[in-house]
């Protein structure tokens, strides 16, 4: 330790206000809802290295906390005082930048021609060009398809504007304006920061801060290990699935195997599938990633809630990705919609610590974030507005110690909702309904959070809607230890009249008057459902979160309705009935196992069919291929079978695989 401990706490006091005031600053003069209301951005403070020694959890998204700009800088240099650099290309940065529309600028920080660090920021653009607005099709094929990549650029050089890169961000977007308005807030953040680091740097001395900088990172690595060392040493192995790819009927499965040896982890994803022809994959370059971590990584900041937070919680974690698996896919495969599998992996991880430590892991929450895009033509004709509708999460998943969040997942907490009078202020639409949907939570000791319903009309013609990251429209979110699964997501056009059915949405062209019903997953629930108390039930049902038929029939509870002249309808339970038909529930299961996870009847019937021995041997296989025939030749596979008697196990698999060759 560089630093002596009181004066490294009141230094990470200084450096969290410079990083969370640049977050407020973007809050604050940013153009976009989806930026300003949803809180789609960040901010950090980077060593010189590259690594973020402060990330804060206060504001903005707090998943890009163990990126790095190492490969950004490399990219750029000679970096020069009052350089501004501007990249959205994941390719080209080891993974910084996740998808195209997620624009990151950061800027050098000199005090006396001595480099002591960088500011950072990110927002999420509303659009950078490609197939659709506001970018992400689900359909792409590949990242050219999506819009404009930047490679890692300067912006400013010496604090001058360079106007051939604005030219060519102007050029090449929806809104031009809008997205102006958000970098230039992201560059009145870093520039800020700038200013109060000299501050900083004058008040404690330069070498103060540079080795400031090193202890809090390897301060965030040591106690992480803390934690880490007392989970159970051993392999546990999990999969979870994204419904499909959106083109076929297949599901996309995320496999790993998560060791624990002393302080380490090392999470094996040999078993993950390949990547996929659509916009579903993660460019990682095999390294470790926040956005393949982050189940482990709240995990460690939920276990020791004043760890600092930075890029050295993660340096216990190795990773074993292939070349060209969808959490580390080869150029130029499309990336559009990898929140999705950002997700589906923070359940993942769970589920294969869940095995040990069931105690300290959630249910499975929704798995998603959609966002939900609309764009309408404008008034001159020419132009066209847009808007984020909502970021359509749904339940959380129930714990040992409390009930699963309402309308919320663990997975994507940061994300906060767009006020309704916000959106109609910006764009032409009808909210018509946004609420949480009664019997959705998975059943539990703990339910799973409720879901969401959101119906939205259409007032203009030639309106379009996009949507990303619907999930979870096959495949229940799973229940832990007895506690039941989460429902299911869908979508209904005009849920009051026709009422059509509608798949997950890539581009939808509704009709003037169209009501769009969006309905998000529930959370799974935690522990047994007949030990929950029955007058939490009865007050659910009070609530209207909880049907009286739900209420028998998930938790054993029978509700009485009483009427009261004064206040209305009110509800009770009968202890004798509720006594009686609980012992009869419980004598029900006596003498079986019950399994440690409850998948749902969808996920238990498809693996009942394609095992999980079957899935592992295929994609071990697959790597024998060229990354980009893998998942054609998983299809093949899937229909090869399709005429098969009975479960298909690993056997049929090398059958079916010697036949190719």
């Amino acid at each position: 330790m560089r630093t002596d401990p009181v004066t490294l706490e009141i230094m990470r006091s200084y450096y969290n206000a410079i990083a969370s005031g640049m977050g407020h600053i973007i809050e604050r003069t940013s153009m976009t809802t989806f930026v300003k209301e949803s809180a789609d951005f960040a901010t950090a403070l980077a060593a010189p290295s590259g690594e973020f020694f402060v990330y804060p959890q206060s504001v903005g998204v707090t998943i890009f906390m163990g990126l790095s700009l190492r490969q950004a800088i490399s990219a750029c240099e000679p970096l020069e005082q009052g350089d501004i650099v501007i990249t959205n290309d994941p390719y080209s940065t080891d993974g910084l930048a996740t998808h195209l529309p997620d624009v990151h600028v950061f800027k050098p920080i000199f005090v006396d021609q001595e480099l002591i660090g960088y500011a950072w920021s990110f927002v999420h653009c509303s659009d950078v060009g490609g197939l659709v607005p506001a970018s992400i099709s689900p359909l792409a094929t590949d990242i050219h398809q999506e819009g404009l990549r930047i490679p890692p650029v300067k912006l400013y050089r010496q604090g001058k504007v360079n106007r051939d890169v604005l030219s060519f961000l102007d050029g090449n977007s929806r809104v031009p304006g809008l997205n102006m308005g958000d970098i230039n807030a992201m560059v009145a953040a870093v520039n800020t920061a700038e200013a109060r680091m000299h501050k900083m740097a004058h008040k404690f001395g330069v070498q103060a801060v540079r080795h400031s900088m090193l202890d809090l990172l390897e301060q965030g690595e040591q106690r992480a290990r803390q934690v880490i060392a007392a989970i159970p040493d051993g392999s546990y192995a999990f999969a979870d699935y994204l419904d499909d790819d959106m083109v076929s009927d297949i599901p996309i499965r995320l496999a790993l195997t998560l060791t624990v040896k002393g302080t380490d982890m090392i999470l094996d994803f040999t078993k993950c599938d390949s990547q996929v022809s659509t916009a579903f994959n993660l460019v990682t370059n095999g390294k470790p990633h926040s956005f393949m971590l982050q189940g482990l990584i709240n995990y460690i900041i939920s276990t020791d809630p004043y760890i600092p937070v930075n890029g050295g919680i993660i340096a216990p974690i190795s990773v074993i990705a292939p070349s060209g698996s969808i959490v580390n896919p080869e150029y130029p495969a499309s990336v559009g919609v990898r929140h999705a599998v950002t997700m589906r992996l923070y359940s993942a991880v769970l589920g294969a610590l869940a095995q040990a430590v069931p105690e300290l892991v959630p249910a499975a929450g929704a798995g998603q974030a959609a966002i939900v895009v609309l764009s309408t033509p404008g008034d001159d004709g020419k132009s066209r507005q847009m808007a984020v509708v909502e970021p359509m999460g749904g339940g959380g998943g129930g714990q040992s110690d409390m009930d699963g969040v309402d309308g919320i997942d663990h997975a994507s907490g940061f994300l906060q909702n767009t006020p309704i009078e916000s959106l109609e202020q910006h764009i032409d639409v009808m909210v018509r309904r946004y609420e949480l949907l009664p019997d959705t939570g998975g059943a539990g000791l703990h339910r799973g959070g409720h879901a969401i319903g959101l119906d939205f009309e259409i007032i203009k013609h030639e309106s379009i809607v996009t949507a990303r990251g619907l999930e979870r429209m096959s495949f229940q979110p799973w229940g832990l230890t007895g506690g039941q699964a989460g429902s299911l997501g869908h979508i209904v056009l005009n849920p009051d009249g026709e009422r059509k059915p509608v798949p997950k949405i890539s581009v939808l062209t509704p009709d003037a008057g169209d009501v769009i019903s969006i309905r998000s997953p529930g959370g799974g629930g935690w522990g047994n459902p007949l030990d929950r108390d029955p007058d939490l039930v009865v007050q659910e049902v009070a609530d209207g979160l909880l049907s009286v038929s739900r209420a028998a029939e998930a938790y054993g509870v029978v509700v009485a309705e009483l009427i009261n002249d004064d206040s209305g309808l009110l509800y009770t339970w009968d202890r004798l009935d509720t006594q009686e038909l609980r012992a009869e529930r419980q004598r029900q299961i006596a003498g079986t196992v019950q399994p440690l996870w409850q998948f749902g009847t969808a996920r238990e019937a498809y693996e009942e069919r394609f095992t999980p021995e079957a899935s592992d041997t295929l994609a071990v296989l697959l790597l024998e291929l060229p990354a980009s025939l893998r998942w054609h030749r998983k299809q093949e596979v899937h229909q090869a079978l399709a005429e098969h008697q009975g479960p298909i196990v690993a056997a049929d698999i090398d059958t079916i695989w010697t036949q190719y060759k």
